[in-house]
């Protein structure tokens, strides 16, 4: 884990927001990722140009205030 992702898990849970963990894949999805730029409902890419096993950590914070925006 990245130095950012870890400053960003820190602040969420300090928060008491919803934690990343909780989100599932689908609503992770569900909002096109600021890093990658892939649109919502597709898989992140990795920078070597294969699919991602998990959502890049912006995606998932998007999704978090997207979903909490509600």
């Amino acid at each position: 884990m990245c130095k950012i992702e870890r400053i960003c898990v820190g602040i969420l849970n300090q928060s008491g927001q919803m934690r990343k963990e909780e989100l599932a894949r689908k609503q992770m999805s569900s909002v096109p990722c600021p890093t990658c730029g892939v649109a919502a409902g597709k898989r992140c890419i990795s920078y070597s140009g294969g699919l991602r096993f998990e959502a890049h950590v912006a995606r998932k914070l998007s999704a978090i205030e997207a979903l909490e925006g509600k």
